[in-house]
């Protein structure tokens, strides 16, 4: 199977890829309107490499069967916004034997799918929830997340225990937000998103959507950031800071951007969106994925998959979830 990248994907303007990703986050969102969705055709018109980049996101290129079209947008859309009608509730029922239900109780705990009694603010998995703390402070908190709020004397602490949060403050607002690795200190006015224990990270990401935010790390050393940038820390070590891209904060309107990224990286992505266990058999684990998916319908994302890769998924239970070769 080559999973090497094309030559067509490699020849693709990163300014141009990023554009595209913005036009396809606001046509997917539901929220459009005609004007908006005339202007994104008259982008995709203006130069073949604006069509072309578009439709790499919908699946077109590296890695896809050769032997299946690629969905155009309209039945993406369609099939990205089917509600499931499978009934979470109604799965337990079909399983046989006291053994097997305590086996799922277990790994439910295990998978911590039950927001933390201990948190003041929490999300389970696939839940998104918004708050306003006063001040002209506003969170979004990601799914399977846990974070802490306390008044200091100095002003307002959050503590993010895991999870993805998105952190405005207004022009008169301030807090700092500790992790175990860093200590940030946003800038009033500053929109900012931190992230701790997502896959394939065991450090805290800072990303700066604008504004400015100072970052002190446990041992003592700081950096700044500014706008469109971000950077991962450890206890006593700092990534490189790198630019911020669309795809960084599509998660707030319920997609996930997927720019020639490895197929066993966006399903470890969309795990933490379904509830059960989702595994990727590692022979299709480096196949290259362009798309937009639906993070709120993760079980119509794993159909679109089926529709545009040379994969199937085998549901056990409608729990357990494995995605292999076709």
């Amino acid at each position: 199977m080559n999973t090497q990248p094309c030559s067509d994907a490699q020849a693709l303007d990163p300014e141009v890829v990023e554009q595209a990703m913005l036009w396809m986050v606001r046509m997917q969102s539901g929220l459009s309107s005609q004007d908006e969705r005339m202007a994104c055709q008259q982008w995709r018109q203006q130069n073949a490499e604006h069509e072309r980049a578009w439709q790499r996101l919908n699946g077109i290129g590296q890695g896809l069967r050769e032997s299946t079209h690629a969905l155009d947008a309209p039945n993406a859309r369609q099939l990205l916004n089917a509600r499931t009608q499978l009934s979470r509730r109604n799965v337990l029922k079909g399983m046989a034997g006291v053994a097997v239900v305590l086996a799922t109780g277990q790994a439910i705990r295990q998978r911590s799918l039950l927001p933390s009694i201990f948190s003041d603010y929490a999300t389970a998995t696939g839940e998104r929830r918004s708050w306003a703390l006063g001040g002209g402070l506003n969170l979004k908190l990601d799914t399977r997340t846990t974070l802490d709020s306390e008044v200091l004397a100095n002003g307002r602490l959050l503590t993010l225990n895991s999870g993805r949060v998105l952190i405005e403050l207004s022009s008169s607002a301030s807090v700092r937000v500790a992790t175990p690795e860093a200590l940030i200190r946003p800038a009033a006015g500053s929109s900012l998103m931190i992230s701790r224990g997502l896959p394939g990270a065991v450090s805290t990401r800072v990303q700066l959507l604008h504004g400015e935010a100072l970052v002190e790390q446990a041992q003592g050393q700081r950096f700044e950031l500014s706008g469109g940038w971000q950077q991962a820390f450890g206890i006593d070590q700092a990534g490189p800071a790198t630019p911020l891209t669309a795809a960084a904060s599509a998660w707030v309107q319920g997609q996930l951007l997927a720019e020639r990224m490895p197929l066993g990286e966006l399903l470890a992505e969309l795990d933490r969106y379904r509830p059960g266990f989702l595994r990727c058999d590692p022979a299709i684990a480096p196949l290259l994925v362009s798309g937009a998916f639906s993070i709120d319908q993760p079980e119509a994302s794993l159909d679109l998959l089926t529709k545009v890769l040379p994969v199937r998924v085998h549901t056990v239970f409608g729990y357990w979830a494995n995605v292999l070769p076709a």
